[in-house]
């Protein structure tokens, strides 16, 4: 994996995010319009895979920015159905893009969650069943069951307190989702970024968590996500999706910024990150494509600046949880 040229932490790099920031929101405003008229011109049509993580309030001392509260997630999903799109599983989506022609795939739109917290079965998943909509929700089967605050999200060596909402599903709040229409996919056993890990040790990660998956749910595991997701920091590669197909994965979602459709690999799927911050006006920005032009800044900012994310902070707890 190549490593990027350091770029010390400081001032000026908080500066720079903070007025990126700023400019994102006017551009991607200013670029609304033409989305629309890119939408109504026929083009063929990209899906937004729309990537969520807690549905719940911030917790200080931890180092995740993305929470959204339960309000705002349902004004989302109330912008989402007034805009005029249709919610569609991942996997049709993945199967819409291997025929040929592709099927009508204007106005579509997917709901994917990362990492397992309590606060989606809580928050979300009575809002997704009040609506009819399905969504993917991507679990780390290592943490499922237990009551430990996931390692990625608290600073080194830090203690943080997490309130219950922030913990791990349980094995029976996995089950009952899996059991009424949502999805299960895999997010490894111990979150950690595979592109780090031996060929051997990362097919273990890919093998092993839709096992545990499978064996304890009963339901087929057919998507994963990539911890942390970064094509520029090298968390997925081909080989790593090649262990992906031979494990028998239907496709993989990343953290690339971008939408995806026909032409877009199954196994680099991009996604449209939420945030707290997203209104009405903002959610129909990112269901066009006009938040899309981010991708490419975010990943020239990745080449230079070096990760501060803990992708080895796994393998703190045993593979085969206790059943909760």
């Amino acid at each position: 994996m190549r490593t990027p040229p350091v770029l010390r932490p400081s001032r000026t790099r908080a500066w720079c995010e903070r007025m990126f920031v700023a400019v994102e929101r006017l551009v991607t405003a200013l670029l609304y319009p033409y989305g629309l008229l890119r939408q109504r011109w026929g083009r063929r049509p990209a899906v937004p895979i729309l990537m969520y993580h807690q549905v719940s309030r911030p917790v200080d001392g931890a180092t995740f920015g993305d929470c959204v509260s339960p309000e705002r997630f349902e004004l989302q999903v109330r912008a989402i159905q007034n805009a005029g799109y249709r919610v569609i599983p991942l996997q049709s989506l993945v199967r819409a893009m291997r025929q040929s022609p592709p099927p009508a795939l204007a106005r579509c739109v997917v709901i994917t969650f990362d990492d397992g917290f309590r606060d989606q079965f809580r928050n979300a998943y009575p809002v997704l069943r009040r609506h009819g909509l399905p969504a993917t929700f991507f679990l780390i089967a290592g943490y499922l069951g237990t009551d430990s605050l996931f390692p990625h999200l608290a600073p080194a060596g830090a203690h943080t307190d997490a309130p219950e909402a922030w913990l791990p599903l349980t094995w029976d709040q996995a089950r009952a989702m899996a059991q009424h229409g949502m999805d299960i996919g895999s997010h490894t056993v111990w979150h950690r970024s595979l592109g780090c890990l031996p060929l051997e040790e990362a097919r273990r990660e890919v093998e092993q968590s839709r096992e545990i998956l499978e064996q304890r749910l009963g339901h087929p595991v057919k998507f994963f996500a990539y911890p942390f997701g970064s094509r520029a920091y090298g968390d997925f590669t081909p080989a790593i999706a090649d262990l992906l197909r031979q494990a028998g994965y239907g496709g993989a979602c990343t953290t690339v910024v971008g939408t995806s459709g026909p032409g877009v690999d199954a196994f680099a799927l991009r996604r449209i990150p939420m945030e707290e911050a997203d209104g009405a006006f903002r959610v129909r920005c990112k269901l066009v494509g006009a938040y899309d032009w981010v991708g490419r800044i975010k990943n020239a900012w990745q080449r230079l600046v070096p990760r501060e994310d803990r992708v080895d902070a796994g393998l703190v707890l045993r593979a085969t949880p206790d059943e909760g």
